[in-house]
């Protein structure tokens, strides 16, 4: 694919999202063979590692600006949680795409489980490190008045939900898990946020050239169409947050609410109708019931929040989570990835996702499958920063300060 820009009168910003967008039209399609292409895994905010590997693959100078020209740079998702640096490996991505662009080359990153998890306002692998980089001048005064309004909220619902009602959390354990820099991360991830905007545009499956690479996996019985599972994921994100923004218009949560939050307050309120509409008992709530329409309505969204882990992007199944490609022993596996390669017309599947005990960029069933995350966040995982690089049929596992030919058929 060729990127064509005009005149550079126009902000970084519209370059930065015209260049995602074109990437989505074409990134499930086979394109002509690239140059070089390497593959990241997951970062989990390990910036000094990063920022160490691209150099080492000679992408980025010491400056840590691109000065790989018409390479391709894949980072195969979980760029977010656990480690304190995701705030600067964001920025470092989001601006190497546009000067890679502008060279010649490509950054493409796709969505990781922990991306979507961010997206989904799911922090349980946020820590409070972490948060504490999102911090700002007025995270004390914002935290006051977010615990505020919970209180005020929680006020609210207590008059609705009755003896269902949870006893609000006192002020000291409310802060404690919703600490500094909780708040403006929500926001950053957000639909409106720097983050949350430019992750959005990401697909979960790209093809480059011969190979496909992906966060989890493709299970077998995913689309043969690539297209059909970028538009799925993206179709139940831009759900999630129409369904979000409904539940705050009805007072049910707030604006910071978290994902379990979420659904903690959807849980109760559906034990709320329940009791309303049948209080002896089942029937529950359904089409038949006796309620308005509004209430119909309202009784409809929240019986499909409830169902949202049966969606792509939180299926155990699904592109972000799967882990079989890793966890397959070579007899069960080999069959199954010989016929998903030949039904998606590719040379391999590149996933991250699952370190490997040896930490080391894995192939697996006949070089047709490569796991690439090698636990790079040293500090979580005791790993080590890699990549897959892939130079015509030359396939090269590099490490800092090591490099390591993969032979055309390797042991299992």
């Amino acid at each position: 694919m060729s990127i064509t820009h005009g005149a550079r009168s126009g902000t970084r910003w519209v370059r930065r999202f015209c260049i995602s967008g074109l990437l989505l039209v074409s990134m499930a399609t086979p394109s002509a063979q690239p140059g070089r292409i390497v593959a990241v895994g997951d970062v989990h905010g390990a910036i000094g590692e990063f920022r160490a590997l691209l150099q080492t693959l000679e992408l980025t100078d010491a400056d840590q600006r691109w000065i790989g020209g018409g390479d391709t740079l894949v980072q195969t998702g979980d760029l977010t949680d656990r480690g304190t640096g995701v705030r600067a490996v964001l920025d470092l991505l989001m601006r190497l795409e546009t000067e890679a662009a502008e060279a010649g080359g490509k950054v493409i990153v796709v969505l990781g489980n922990h991306e979507t998890m961010s997206l989904m306002a799911n922090l349980r692998d946020t820590t409070p490190q972490l948060l504490a980089r999102f911090a700002g001048p007025d995270s004390t005064s914002r935290r006051e008045t977010a615990y505020e309004d919970y209180l005020a909220l929680a006020t609210d619902r207590a008059d609705a939900l009755g003896p269902l009602a949870a006893e609000p959390l006192a002020r000291d354990a409310w802060m404690d898990t919703h600490p500094p820099g909780f708040l403006e991360y929500l926001d950053a991830f957000g639909p409106d946020g720097l983050y949350g905007r430019w992750l959005r545009s990401k697909p979960v499956v790209v093809r480059v050239g011969d190979s496909i690479f992906l966060h989890g996996g493709l299970h077998p019985s995913a689309p043969t169409d690539l297209s059909e599972i970028n538009e799925q994921a993206h179709r139940e994100l831009e759900t999630h947050d129409r369904y979000r923004r409904e539940l705050v218009e009805r007072g049910l949560i707030l604006p910071f609410s978290t994902f379990q939050e979420t659904l903690a307050a959807v849980n109760l309120e559906l034990e709320r109708w329940r009791i309303l509409v049948s209080p002896t008992g089942p029937p529950a709530p359904g089409p038949g019931a006796r309620v308005t329409p509004e209430e119909r309505e309202e009784i409809d969204l929240l019986l499909e929040v409830q169902r949202l882990g049966a969606w792509s992007i939180l299926d155990e199944n699904g592109p972000v989570w799967f882990r079989g490609l890793a966890r397959w022993e070579e007899e069960e596996g080999l069959e199954r990835v010989r016929a998903m390669t030949e039904r998606y017309q590719t040379d391999r599947i590149v996933v991250g996702h699952t370190p490997q005990p040896s930490r080391l960029i894995t192939p697996r069933f006949d070089n047709r499958v490569f796991i690439i995350d090698t636990g790079m966040l040293t500090t979580a995982y005791a790993g080590r920063a890699s990549a897959l690089e892939i130079d015509g049929d030359r396939l090269t596992a590099v490490y800092l300060g090591r490099r390591i030919p993969i032979p055309e058929t390797a042991s299992p």
